[in-house]
């Protein structure tokens, strides 16, 4: 079931998820403080899933801009979730009317505009909160499930298999090289199961920390860290022409250097403890 309180935040909308309708939304739903934004995002599941029965699925629709002559939408699964929150958009008696006859989805809908509301939680729980959005809306979920949503870092429902701490690559064109890969996944997972880091990171008051080296053949960019409810999430730029010249016996020391350098820019950032010292991998990058 969906609550009141959500249709009247719906309402603010004025019928469709335009720009200005959306903004207006953010303001009132992050004003309105972290618990709202989150139940705002369990109904809003919910009155999407409403609308995710096969019937549904083999409606025509249109979005408001195409001329009267223009052929249906094809119903991708992008262009389904886009009407199903389109009709959501359009308020509370409209919605009720579809889920109660999947006919009445066939026709005119604002579904170029309804993305907007997608991007409604993350700014409103921003506001709320000054934490990023990091849950993930399932709006399609398997039969029988009752899931409303999933952490962003869920695999099918296997357990990752980092404790806390991962680190992705980026590379510029033609900046991966190969032989960085193994010392690097050593060293993390190495840190990732050490006790010492392990007690570091609590401090965090966060459960995982993600590193993103970006290595690039031009000046790096700014150093970025975003923190929400569950992840820390770095992003730290490298020069890929040192990452090339640095001798293949020489890349442990440089990926010790740069996770170090990731690590060192969270604790500044985030007021924890002296880091400890790296640990030494085994030889199985243990």
């Amino acid at each position: 079931m969906t609550s009141e309180k959500f249709w009247r935040y719906v309402d603010v909308l004025g019928g469709a998820a335009t720009s200005s309708g959306c903004g207006r939304l953010v303001e009132v739903l992050g004003s309105a403080g972290e618990a709202d934004v989150r139940q705002f995002a369990d109904d809003l599941v919910t009155a999407v899933r409403a609308l995710a029965t096969p019937r549904h699925q083999t409606q025509a629709v249109w979005d408001v801009s195409e001329p009267a002559t223009a052929a249906a939408l094809p119903m991708s699964d992008d262009v389904f979730l886009y009407a199903r929150l389109a009709v959501v958009a359009a308020g509370q008696r409209q919605w009720q009317t579809v889920v109660a006859d999947p006919d009445v989805m066939s026709g005119r809908w604002q579904v170029a505009d309804a993305e907007e509301l997608l991007e409604v939680l993350p700014r409103a729980f921003r506001r709320a909160t000054g934490l990023d959005w990091d849950d993930e809306l399932i709006f399609d979920a398997s039969p029988g499930s009752d899931q409303v949503g999933a952490p962003a870092d869920a695999t099918d429902g296997q357990e990752k298999w980092w404790n806390w701490y991962s680190c992705g690559h980026l590379y510029d064109v033609k900046a991966e090289r190969d032989e960085f890969d193994n010392p690097s996944v050593a060293l993390e997972r190495a840190i990732d199961t050490d006790p010492a880091w392990m007690a570091w990171w609590s401090n965090s008051g966060v459960p995982d920390l993600e590193t993103y080296p970006f290595y690039t053949w031009d000046a790096p960019p700014r150093p970025r860290l975003s923190r929400g409810r569950k992840v820390v999430r770095i992003h730290l730029g490298f020069d890929a022409a040192l990452l090339h010249h640095t001798p293949v016996q020489d890349l442990p020391r440089l990926a010790a250097e740069h996770q170090r350098a990731m690590l060192q820019y969270a604790q500044s950032k985030l007021g924890l403890p002296e880091l400890p010292p790296l640990p030494t991998p085994d030889r199985e990058g243990r």
